[in-house]
């Protein structure tokens, strides 16, 4: 399996500051979820269009799978833009795929999503819950390509739009009770108040 951790977001929110070199309980969250990743997949790659501000904590990564960074292929375009990158470069048929901003990532919830997707023959495996469709952090088959680069050039840059297009297999939250998953898994981090509300720290911009 092939990690993927997008970090190609503008972070217009957190003030331009990267969501992934934020701070939680002495690591930032790119490094703590390349070594969660890291516990489950054979090769991490980060998708930004910033190479030079992940280079330091990817030095720093002492896990045994190796972490390439690659760029989008069309930057400013999204997620799916960054869904495209990734599927194009992975060395292996499904990947995991999580946003920067997830300090939760769970590997565990991962292979329970894997082993669901992989039990029916889809083509991705989402959780549901409160609700719900979670696509970040989600297991995904690189056929799922084709449908990504077909929205892209129809500029439908709607994750949901994936989802619709291929084969899905969705994990509800009784279903990840009954494998003992909590649903922090899904839990971001979008701007400064939710970030003050983890930490008790304010962002000084």
């Amino acid at each position: 399996m092939t990690g993927v951790i997008l970090a190609g977001g503008q972070n217009r929110r957190m003030g331009g500051q990267s969501k992934a070199l934020l701070m939680y309980e002495g690591n930032t969250f790119l490094a703590r979820q390349l070594t969660e990743l890291g516990s489950l997949c054979a090769e991490l790659l980060i998708v930004t269009q910033e190479p030079e501000r992940y280079e330091a904590v990817v030095h720093a990564f002492s896990g045994e799978s190796p972490v390439r960074i690659i760029p989008d292929q069309q930057p400013g375009r999204g997620p799916l833009a960054g869904f495209q990158a990734a599927m194009r470069a992975a060395s292996y048929e499904e990947l995991w795929i999580v946003g920067c901003d997830m300090p939760w990532v769970d590997a565990e919830a991962a292979k329970v999503l894997s082993e669901l997707r992989s039990s029916v023959g889809a083509d991705a495996a989402v959780a549901k819950i409160d609700g719900r469709l979670h696509p970040l952090h989600g297991v995904y088959l690189k056929n799922c390509l084709s449908e990504a680069e077909r929205l892209l050039a129809a500029n439908d840059l709607r994750l949901m739009g994936l989802l619709d297009s291929v084969a899905l297999q969705v994990a509800d939250e009784s279903f990840l009770e009954r494998k003992g998953i909590s649903k922090g898994f899904i839990r971001n981090i979008n701007d400064p108040d939710e970030y003050e509300r983890l930490t008790g720290k304010r962002l000084r911009f």
